[in-house]
């Protein structure tokens, strides 16, 4: 577990985002009870999947009243916007953080073959709508959009993300765990 200073810093740190708008978004999610508060003299400590849901809602730039919004939509963004049945294969991801946190007990636990092929990962989080896109170093791209949305179609005239790089994601997850 990591404290929510340490995480902000290495947030920072690694992926460049400004630790002053990290706090500000993490104080909404812990309003939200999205993020852990922590107690009387003790720091909110994070597991590998509150960093991965600050990291995503940092990344797709919300406007502060809309953070817990888009946080709650990484929950239950899926794979190509597939409604997906309580029997379907567990292989599937069920989530774009449950994705996320998969990847971040790689970095940190994976195999020296798996955290190689994790760097060369490229992570976007749109801003605009809700999508979150993992590009392979095979060239292969994972969509998560909302239950039922065309992963193939854009939903805006244009497409901004925020990119992190496999590499940053795998270094800042290291640091932290």
């Amino acid at each position: 577990m990591a404290t929510l200073n340490a995480v902000l810093d290495a947030i920072e740190r690694h992926i460049g985002f400004p630790r002053s708008r990290g706090y500000s978004v993490a104080r909404r999610l812990q309003e939200n009870d999205l993020l852990p508060l922590g107690g009387p003299g003790r720091a909110p400590e994070l597991e590998h999947r509150d960093v991965c849901l600050l990291l995503a809602t940092l990344m797709s730039a919300p406007v502060l009243a809309e953070a817990a919004e888009h946080a709650r939509a990484y929950s239950v963004m899926t794979p190509g916007g597939a409604v997906l049945s309580a029997d379907a294969p567990a292989s599937i991801p069920r989530s774009a953080l449950e994705y996320l946190e998969t990847q971040s007990e790689v970095a940190v636990g994976g195999s020296a073959a798996a955290v190689d092929d994790l760097r060369g990962h490229r992570f976007e989080f749109a801003h605009g709508w809700r999508e979150m896109s993992a590009h392979t170093p095979e060239g292969t791209v994972n969509r998560f959009v909302l239950p039922g949305q065309l992963a193939t179609h854009q939903q805006a005239p244009r497409r901004v993300a925020g990119l992190v790089r496999g590499e940053s994601f795998a270094n800042l997850m290291r640091d932290l765990f």
